[in-house]
Protein backbone atom coordinates (compact mmCIF):
# COMPACT_ATOMS: atom_id res chain seq x y z
CA UNK A 1 0.00 0.00 0.00
CA UNK A 2 1.65 3.65 -0.87
CA UNK A 3 0.27 6.75 0.18
CA UNK A 4 -2.16 8.00 -2.03
CA UNK A 5 -3.68 4.36 -1.61
CA UNK A 6 -4.07 5.17 1.73
CA UNK A 7 -5.64 8.64 1.56
CA UNK A 8 -8.09 7.42 -1.10
CA UNK A 9 -8.84 4.70 1.49
CA UNK A 10 -8.85 6.96 4.17
CA UNK A 11 -11.24 9.40 2.26
CA UNK A 12 -13.94 6.81 1.48
CA UNK A 13 -13.41 5.29 5.50
CA UNK A 14 -14.43 8.68 6.36
CA UNK A 15 -17.39 9.35 3.63
CA UNK A 16 -18.54 5.64 4.18
CA UNK A 17 -18.18 5.06 8.04
CA UNK A 18 -21.46 7.08 9.01
CA UNK A 19 -23.48 7.18 5.70
CA UNK A 20 -25.44 3.69 5.59
CA UNK A 21 -23.42 1.97 3.08
CA UNK A 22 -20.87 0.05 4.89
CA UNK A 23 -17.47 1.36 5.01
CA UNK A 24 -16.05 -1.94 5.69
CA UNK A 25 -17.32 -3.09 2.39
CA UNK A 26 -15.88 -0.35 0.62
CA UNK A 27 -12.38 -0.88 2.15
CA UNK A 28 -12.62 -4.52 1.16
CA UNK A 29 -13.13 -4.20 -3.02
CA UNK A 30 -11.11 -1.28 -3.19
CA UNK A 31 -8.55 -3.38 -1.18
CA UNK A 32 -9.47 -5.92 -3.63
CA UNK A 33 -9.45 -3.68 -6.82
CA UNK A 34 -5.94 -2.50 -5.41
CA UNK A 35 -4.69 -6.10 -5.60
CA UNK A 36 -3.94 -6.27 -1.68
CA UNK A 37 -4.17 -9.60 -1.45
CA UNK A 38 -3.64 -10.02 2.63
CA UNK A 39 -6.79 -8.38 4.48
CA UNK A 40 -5.38 -4.97 5.48
CA UNK A 41 -7.15 -5.04 9.13
CA UNK A 42 -4.74 -3.05 10.92
CA UNK A 43 -5.32 -0.39 8.15
CA UNK A 44 -8.84 -1.03 8.64
CA UNK A 45 -9.25 -0.75 12.47
CA UNK A 46 -6.67 2.20 12.26
CA UNK A 47 -9.20 4.41 10.08
CA UNK A 48 -12.03 3.10 12.36
CA UNK A 49 -10.16 4.77 15.20
CA UNK A 50 -9.79 7.72 12.95
CA UNK A 51 -13.96 7.60 12.22
CA UNK A 52 -14.00 6.71 16.30
CA UNK A 53 -12.52 9.85 17.40
CA UNK A 54 -14.97 12.18 15.32
CA UNK A 55 -17.98 10.56 17.35
CA UNK A 56 -16.27 11.48 20.30
CA UNK A 57 -15.50 14.79 19.34
CA UNK A 58 -19.36 15.11 18.19
CA UNK A 59 -21.00 13.58 21.08
CA UNK A 60 -18.60 14.65 24.11
CA UNK A 61 -21.56 16.34 25.56
CA UNK A 62 -23.26 12.93 25.93
CA UNK A 63 -20.07 11.19 27.09
CA UNK A 64 -19.39 13.97 29.63
CA UNK A 65 -23.22 13.93 31.01
CA UNK A 66 -22.49 9.70 31.16
CA UNK A 67 -19.08 10.64 32.99
CA UNK A 68 -20.76 12.87 35.77
CA UNK A 69 -24.09 11.04 36.09
CA UNK A 70 -21.82 7.70 37.27
CA UNK A 71 -19.16 9.59 38.99
CA UNK A 72 -21.72 10.92 41.00
CA UNK A 73 -24.06 7.77 41.39
CA UNK A 74 -21.59 6.06 42.80
CA UNK A 75 -20.15 8.24 44.96
CA UNK A 76 -23.35 8.60 47.19
CA UNK A 77 -23.93 7.79 50.01
CA UNK A 78 -26.54 5.09 51.00
CA UNK A 79 -27.76 6.77 53.85
CA UNK A 80 -27.87 10.23 52.16
CA UNK A 81 -31.18 12.25 51.42
CA UNK A 82 -32.03 12.43 47.55
CA UNK A 83 -31.39 15.90 46.19
CA UNK A 84 -32.28 17.15 42.96
CA UNK A 85 -28.80 16.74 41.34
CA UNK A 86 -29.05 12.90 42.37
CA UNK A 87 -32.26 12.66 41.21
CA UNK A 88 -31.32 14.09 37.81
CA UNK A 89 -28.78 12.01 37.52
CA UNK A 90 -30.82 8.61 36.45
CA UNK A 91 -30.66 9.88 32.25
CA UNK A 92 -26.08 9.25 31.91
CA UNK A 93 -26.38 5.87 34.17
CA UNK A 94 -29.33 4.34 32.34
CA UNK A 95 -27.45 5.07 28.86
CA UNK A 96 -24.09 3.77 30.38
CA UNK A 97 -25.90 1.01 31.04
CA UNK A 98 -27.63 0.16 28.27
CA UNK A 99 -24.59 0.68 26.05
CA UNK A 100 -22.77 -2.21 28.43
CA UNK A 101 -25.91 -4.07 27.51
CA UNK A 102 -26.22 -3.31 23.98
CA UNK A 103 -22.15 -4.44 24.10
CA UNK A 104 -22.24 -7.80 24.87
CA UNK A 105 -23.81 -9.34 22.12
CA UNK A 106 -21.42 -7.61 19.96
CA UNK A 107 -18.74 -9.32 22.30
CA UNK A 108 -19.82 -12.60 21.95
CA UNK A 109 -20.26 -12.38 18.05
CA UNK A 110 -16.76 -10.65 17.53
CA UNK A 111 -14.98 -13.11 19.52
CA UNK A 112 -16.47 -16.52 17.85
CA UNK A 113 -17.05 -15.63 15.07
CA UNK A 114 -14.20 -12.96 13.98
CA UNK A 115 -11.51 -15.25 11.85
CA UNK A 116 -14.78 -16.04 9.63
CA UNK A 117 -15.39 -12.61 9.22
CA UNK A 118 -11.81 -12.50 8.83
CA UNK A 119 -11.52 -14.32 5.46
CA UNK A 120 -14.90 -12.20 4.33
CA UNK A 121 -12.53 -9.36 3.86
CA UNK A 122 -11.11 -10.93 0.67
CA UNK A 123 -14.12 -12.24 -0.97
CA UNK A 124 -16.10 -10.10 -3.34
CA UNK A 125 -18.68 -12.36 -3.43
CA UNK A 126 -19.66 -12.21 -0.04
CA UNK A 127 -19.37 -8.50 0.46
CA UNK A 128 -21.78 -8.15 -2.19
CA UNK A 129 -24.31 -10.66 -0.63
CA UNK A 130 -23.87 -8.41 3.00
CA UNK A 131 -24.21 -5.16 0.56
CA UNK A 132 -28.10 -6.33 -0.63
CA UNK A 133 -28.41 -7.29 3.28
CA UNK A 134 -28.04 -3.81 3.80
CA UNK A 135 -29.67 -2.69 0.84
CA UNK A 136 -33.24 -4.69 2.64
CA UNK A 137 -32.58 -3.09 5.55
CA UNK A 138 -32.29 0.18 4.48
CA UNK A 139 -36.12 -0.53 2.35
CA UNK A 140 -37.16 -1.46 5.60
CA UNK A 141 -36.39 1.68 7.83
CA UNK A 142 -38.87 3.49 5.28
CA UNK A 143 -41.65 1.53 7.36
CA UNK A 144 -40.05 2.26 10.75
CA UNK A 145 -42.49 5.47 11.03
CA UNK A 146 -45.58 2.72 10.94
CA UNK A 147 -43.32 1.36 14.48
CA UNK A 148 -42.13 4.08 16.17
CA UNK A 149 -43.55 4.72 19.67
CA UNK A 150 -41.30 7.80 20.35
CA UNK A 151 -39.33 6.21 22.64
CA UNK A 152 -36.57 8.33 24.04
CA UNK A 153 -34.66 5.40 25.59
CA UNK A 154 -33.95 1.74 24.24
CA UNK A 155 -34.60 -0.84 27.22
CA UNK A 156 -32.89 -3.77 28.32
CA UNK A 157 -34.32 -6.01 25.20
CA UNK A 158 -33.77 -2.90 22.40
CA UNK A 159 -30.00 -2.58 23.46
CA UNK A 160 -30.10 -6.17 23.01
CA UNK A 161 -31.96 -5.80 19.49
CA UNK A 162 -29.23 -2.85 18.80
CA UNK A 163 -26.47 -4.69 19.95
CA UNK A 164 -26.94 -8.12 17.80
CA UNK A 165 -27.40 -5.86 14.60
CA UNK A 166 -23.90 -4.33 15.69
CA UNK A 167 -22.47 -7.50 15.79
CA UNK A 168 -23.42 -8.84 12.52
CA UNK A 169 -22.43 -5.24 10.87
CA UNK A 170 -18.54 -7.12 11.45
CA UNK A 171 -18.71 -9.08 8.26
CA UNK A 172 -17.91 -6.29 5.66
CA UNK A 173 -20.83 -5.23 3.36
CA UNK A 174 -22.95 -4.69 6.40
CA UNK A 175 -23.45 -1.09 7.19
CA UNK A 176 -22.92 -1.03 11.32
CA UNK A 177 -24.26 2.22 11.18
CA UNK A 178 -27.39 1.64 8.65
CA UNK A 179 -28.39 -1.70 10.81
CA UNK A 180 -28.07 -0.31 14.19
CA UNK A 181 -30.18 2.60 13.28
CA UNK A 182 -32.92 0.78 11.17
CA UNK A 183 -32.89 -1.69 14.43
CA UNK A 184 -33.62 1.42 16.85
CA UNK A 185 -36.31 2.64 14.59
CA UNK A 186 -38.11 -0.45 14.00
CA UNK A 187 -38.19 -0.93 17.77
CA UNK A 188 -39.86 2.64 18.52
CA UNK A 189 -37.17 4.98 19.22
CA UNK A 190 -37.18 8.32 17.94
CA UNK A 191 -34.81 9.00 15.23
CA UNK A 192 -32.54 11.61 16.88
CA UNK A 193 -32.33 8.60 20.04
CA UNK A 194 -31.75 5.93 17.72
CA UNK A 195 -28.91 7.97 15.75
CA UNK A 196 -27.46 9.04 18.99
CA UNK A 197 -27.50 4.87 20.47
CA UNK A 198 -26.11 3.75 17.30
CA UNK A 199 -22.99 5.54 17.65
CA UNK A 200 -22.53 5.61 21.77
CA UNK A 201 -22.67 1.91 21.03
CA UNK A 202 -20.12 1.91 18.08
CA UNK A 203 -17.55 3.32 20.87
CA UNK A 204 -16.88 -0.32 23.22
CA UNK A 205 -17.09 -2.04 19.53
CA UNK A 206 -14.48 0.10 17.83
CA UNK A 207 -12.26 -0.85 20.85
CA UNK A 208 -12.26 -3.94 21.43
CA UNK A 209 -11.77 -4.48 17.85
CA UNK A 210 -8.93 -2.18 18.34
CA UNK A 211 -7.52 -3.88 21.53
CA UNK A 212 -8.12 -8.07 19.43
CA UNK A 213 -6.13 -6.50 16.55
CA UNK A 214 -3.40 -5.28 18.96
CA UNK A 215 -3.28 -8.60 20.25
CA UNK A 216 -3.21 -10.32 17.12
CA UNK A 217 -0.71 -8.28 15.15
CA UNK A 218 2.26 -10.48 13.30
CA UNK A 219 4.24 -8.07 11.75
CA UNK A 220 2.47 -7.80 8.58
CA UNK A 221 1.24 -4.01 8.61
CA UNK A 222 1.70 -1.51 6.46
CA UNK A 223 4.29 1.36 7.15
CA UNK A 224 3.19 4.02 10.06
CA UNK A 225 3.32 6.91 7.78
CA UNK A 226 0.82 5.31 5.61
CA UNK A 227 -1.21 4.56 8.34
CA UNK A 228 -1.08 8.18 9.84
CA UNK A 229 -2.12 9.39 6.32
CA UNK A 230 -5.10 7.10 6.19
CA UNK A 231 -5.91 8.20 9.78
CA UNK A 232 -5.86 11.88 9.40
CA UNK A 233 -8.12 11.97 6.04
CA UNK A 234 -10.42 9.40 7.29
CA UNK A 235 -10.75 11.70 10.46
CA UNK A 236 -11.20 15.01 8.95
CA UNK A 237 -13.76 13.41 5.48
CA UNK A 238 -15.74 11.46 8.96
CA UNK A 239 -16.06 14.69 10.64
CA UNK A 240 -17.79 16.45 8.45
CA UNK A 241 -20.11 13.15 7.87
CA UNK A 242 -21.52 12.67 10.60
CA UNK A 243 -23.24 15.61 10.42
CA UNK A 244 -25.08 14.73 7.05
CA UNK A 245 -26.22 11.30 8.85
CA UNK A 246 -27.62 13.27 11.57
CA UNK A 247 -30.19 15.20 8.66
CA UNK A 248 -31.06 12.15 6.87
CA UNK A 249 -32.29 10.01 10.36
CA UNK A 250 -34.17 12.93 11.50
CA UNK A 251 -35.69 13.79 7.86
CA UNK A 252 -35.67 9.90 7.43
CA UNK A 253 -34.18 9.20 4.10
CA UNK A 254 -32.37 6.52 4.73
CA UNK A 255 -33.64 4.14 2.42
CA UNK A 256 -32.50 6.62 -0.46
CA UNK A 257 -29.44 4.60 -0.17
CA UNK A 258 -30.89 1.68 -1.11
CA UNK A 259 -30.37 1.47 -4.36
CA UNK A 260 -26.80 2.31 -4.46
CA UNK A 261 -26.29 -0.80 -2.00
CA UNK A 262 -28.08 -3.38 -4.41
CA UNK A 263 -25.97 -1.66 -7.59
CA UNK A 264 -22.79 -1.59 -5.37
CA UNK A 265 -23.64 -4.91 -4.19
CA UNK A 266 -24.18 -6.50 -8.13
CA UNK A 267 -20.86 -5.12 -9.31
CA UNK A 268 -19.15 -6.82 -6.37
CA UNK A 269 -20.74 -10.03 -7.34
CA UNK A 270 -20.10 -9.41 -11.50
CA UNK A 271 -16.38 -8.55 -9.92
CA UNK A 272 -16.32 -11.95 -7.93
CA UNK A 273 -17.48 -14.16 -11.50
CA UNK A 274 -15.66 -12.25 -13.78
CA UNK A 275 -12.36 -10.44 -12.68
CA UNK A 276 -9.44 -12.01 -11.02
CA UNK A 277 -6.51 -9.53 -9.75
CA UNK A 278 -3.30 -10.36 -10.55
Amino acid sequence: MNILQALFLGVLQGITEFLPVSSSGHLALAQHLFGLREPQLFFDVAVHVATLMAVLVVFRADLLLMLTDCLRFFSRTPSAPPTPASTDSGSGVRMAVMILVGSLPTAVVGLLFRDVFQRFFTSPAIVGLCLWITGFFLVWSRWSRQHRKHLDSPNILDALMIGLAQGAAISPGVSRSGVTIVTGLLLGLRPETAFRFSFLLSIPAILGALALEIFHLNGNYPEWHIVAVGFFSAFVVGWAALGLLRSLVERGKLFYFAPYCFALGTVALVTALFWRVP
